[in-house]
C-alpha cells in the first residue's frame, strides 16, 4: 500500500505496474543477451574505426541519441554501447536496453577514489552502494545500501583472480551531485567503507534487481578526491587502461 511520507523521496511504491512501462513502448530486437555499458566513448570510436562494430538498435533522448553496437568477442556476439551520465540517465538506459532483450550485463568506468592510496587504473569491484542519489528509491525499499548481484560478483573475481589483475572489493558511493561532494560528507562515506564515488551504480542495482536481470560494474582509479584539493590526475588519458577495461568486460560479461 502506498503512503504518504514525510519526504517524497521515501514513498516508496510496491506496485510493479507503472503509467509507462518499458515493455509497452520499446520494440524487442534481434541481439545477443549478452551487452557491455561503457562511459569510455573513445574505445567505443576506436572499435567503430576499426570495422569492429555493427549498429543495432539506438537509445534515444531528447538530448541526444546513443547508438547500440553489436561486435563479436572469441566467437560469441556481445553488444556494447557508451553509458548514460548520472543516475536517472542510466536507469533509463539500462530499461530499455532490458526491454530490447539483453539480460546480462557489465558496467565499466571510472570512479573517483576517497583513499590516497588508490592508483591510478587499479581496478574496483563494487560489491554495494550507497544511495545517495534518487532513482534507487523508486525500484526499491528505503534502505542505506544495495547490493550488486551476487553471481556478477563471483564471475568477476573469479576472472580477475585466473588472470592475475588486482582489484579491490569495497563499497562506492552514488551520488547526484558531484559539485557537493564535502568534506564532512566525504568523510562519512570513508567510515562507511566507500572507497570510491561515481553517479550511477546505485541506478544500475537496483534497476537489474527490480528487472530481474544480471548486472556487475567494474571501476577503475580516477581522479583522486582524498587530499587536501582535488586532483584530476590526468584520469582522462589513460587511453590503454580504459581498452583493456573494456576488452576485460567482454570477457566477464560472456561468463555471467
Amino acid at each position: 500500500m502506498f503512503h504518504q511520507r514525510e519526504f517524497p523521496i521515501l514513498e516508496f511504491d510496491s506496485n510493479t505496474k507503472a503509467k509507462i512501462e518499458p515493455s509497452n513502448i520499446i520494440t524487442k530486437i534481434d541481439a545477443p543477451e549478452y551487452c557491455v555499458i561503457t562511459f569510455f566513448g573513445d574505445v567505443i570510436n576506436d572499435l567503430l574505426q576499426s570495422d569492429k562494430l555493427k549498429q543495432i538498435a539506438t537509445f534515444y533522448t531528447a538530448t541526444i541519441n546513443l547508438p547500440i553496437y553489436e561486435t563479436v568477442y572469441n566467437g560469441t556476439p556481445i553488444a556494447i554501447m557508451q553509458g548514460f551520465l548520472g543516475a536517472a540517465g542510466a536507469a533509463a538506459q539500462l530499461e530499455e536496453l532490458i526491454a530490447m532483450g539483453f539480460s546480462k550485463f557489465i558496467v565499466c568506468g571510472a570512479a573517483g577514489v576517497l583513499q590516497k592510496d588508490i592508483q591510478v587504473g587499479h581496478l574496483i569491484v563494487p560489491y554495494s552502494a550507497v544511495r545517495d542519489e534518487g532513482v534507487s528509491y523508486h525500484y526499491v525499499e528505503p534502505s542505506r545500501e544495495i547490493e550488486c548481484n551476487e553471481h556478477a560478483i563471483k564471475v568477476i573475481e573469479k576472472v580477475l583472480q585466473v588472470d592475475n589483475i588486482p582489484y579491490i572489493k569495497a563499497k562506492t558511493w552514488t551520488t547526484d551531485a558531484f559539485y557537493r561532494e564535502t568534506e564532512e560528507k566525504m568523510a562519512l562515506r570513508v567510515s562507511e567503507g566507500c572507497v570510491t564515488v561515481e553517479m550511477e551504480a546505485a541506478a544500475f542495482f537496483a534497476v537489474s534487481k527490480f528487472r530481474n536481470v544480471i548486472l556487475g560494474q567494474i571501476l577503475f582509479g580516477g581522479d583522486d578526491l582524498s587530499g587536501v584539493e582535488w586532483n584530476s590526475r590526468k584520469w582522462c588519458n589513460r587511453e590503454q587502461i580504459r581498452k583493456s577495461l573494456v576488452e576485460l568486460s567482454f570477457k566477464v560479461c560472456l561468463q555471467l
